[in-house]
């Protein structure tokens, strides 16, 4: 398939955490609030001239002080940011706004503070968030109280407005971006297909890492450009991707390599959930806690496990996947549990289903790429055992 020019905007500001548009804007004198997961709300850290910068540490090479901190049996994705905090990486951050998802990611934000990592910048705060594991009244008000907690550091350090008119403007423009990546996102829905999965991979992380108002632009182009663009044609398979942290578009191209057309992505930095529109009338702070709980696909909500099996059933079919990589990153406690009550729940009912440990970083490429082929060539045998039963 041919590349789109437009395309090579995107994939520039993944290079980098401090890309073009990231420089831009500070340059403007607006400030990039760093954070780690779905659960803290992005509106909430797009109030006045701040903007939010999901964290990841692109070509992070070994981890060893990040280890001496964290030890080696950490997830290698908090080593790297870690490891990328400590060689400076983030020192252009205002400040950082962390859920306390699990213990690893945790302790690795906490060092923030222990190491006084950026302390040394004017204004430069951290605020951890006590999320949840489960939807009720109690929870919800108390990751409330912490949205309005790192809402006024913002406010204390900063002078940003976070009344609740200027979260609800927040919360209608990220409804606006939204919906039209929604509209790029079903594109991927069509019998043939206009947009590979590293492409929509790359969008959506690039729109986690730079001002979402410096992206609308580009993206109104992109999709005029794929909208004219031939199908792809000459994949083996559609495939659904699910599982733990998942940043780099490198991955997803190396499945798309072996005959894998990704179609559907249900993990974090993927879209599903990701996209949904938050209801913009009453209490702006108690809409945002009750929209990220409520669609909150990670397995740390410990009472949810039905529900993320039936999401999965219910993509692959809206998204028409003949199969599910599933994919956890090593000593990931959260997605190890998930393994055992969703994978071989899919694998009775019959759905082609493979399971891949990976780390952080892309490695091991060869060993991949043969769990892959191995996995295309089982939806291809399933196929043809169809056909032949009539």
């Amino acid at each position: 398939m041919k590349k789109l020019k437009e395309m090579e905007f995107f994939e520039g500001l993944l290079d980098n955490p401090k890309n073009e548009l990231v420089e831009k804007a500070l340059q403007e004198g607006r400030i990039a609030i760093g954070y780690n997961c779905y659960m803290v709300p992005e509106p909430l850290l797009s109030m006045g001239n701040a903007f939010p910068v999901r964290l990841r540490a692109p070509g992070v090479g070994g981890t060893e002080v990040a280890n001496h901190y964290l030890s080696k049996f950490i997830c290698s994705y908090a080593r790297s940011i870690l490891e990328s905090a400590l060689d400076g990486t983030y020192d252009f951050l205002g400040g950082l706004v962390y859920a306390a998802s699990c213990s690893h990611v945790t302790r690795c934000f906490q060092h923030f503070d222990l190491l006084n990592i950026n302390s040394d910048k004017e204004g430069f705060f951290t605020q951890s968030l006590d999320t949840p594991r489960k939807v009720a009244e109690p929870g919800i008000e108390l990751m409330k109280s912490f949205l309005r907690k790192a809402a006024d550091k913002m406010s204390q350090h900063y002078g940003i407005d976070t009344s609740d008119e200027s979260l609800r403007k927040a919360i209608s423009e990220y409804n606006v971006f939204n919906r039209l990546m929604r509209e790029i996102s079903d594109l991927r829905k069509e019998g043939n297909p206009r947009i590979t999965g590293t492409e929509f991979h790359t969008l959506v992380v690039a729109s986690k890492i730079a001002p979402r108002d410096m992206l609308m632009e580009p993206l109104k182009k992109l999709k005029a450009a794929l909208e004219k663009r031939e199908p792809v044609k000459g994949y083996r398979a559609r495939v659904m991707v699910v599982g733990s942290i998942f940043d780099n578009p490198g991955f997803m191209e190396l499945i798309e390599e072996q005959g894998g057309l990704v179609v559907a992505d249900r993990y974090c930095f993927g879209s599903l959930p990701g996209l949904e529109e938050i209801r913009e009338d009453g209490d702006p702070y108690e809409q945002l806690t009750r929209h990220y709980l409520n669609t909150c696909e990670c397995p740390r909500m410990m009472e949810e496990t039905k529900s993320r099996l039936k999401s999965v059933r219910e993509w692959m079919q809206e998204y028409k996947a003949d199969g599910v990589i599933f994919e956890t990153m090593k000593f990931c406690d959260l997605w190890g549990y998930e393994v055992l009550s969703v994978v071989n729940r899919l694998r009775d009912e019959g759905s082609p289903i493979v399971r891949i440990e990976r780390e952080y970083a892309l490695t091991g490429e060869g060993q991949l790429r043969t769990r892959v082929q191995a996995f295309i060539e089982l939806i291809e045998s399933k196929r043809l055992s169809k056909v032949l039963a009539g």
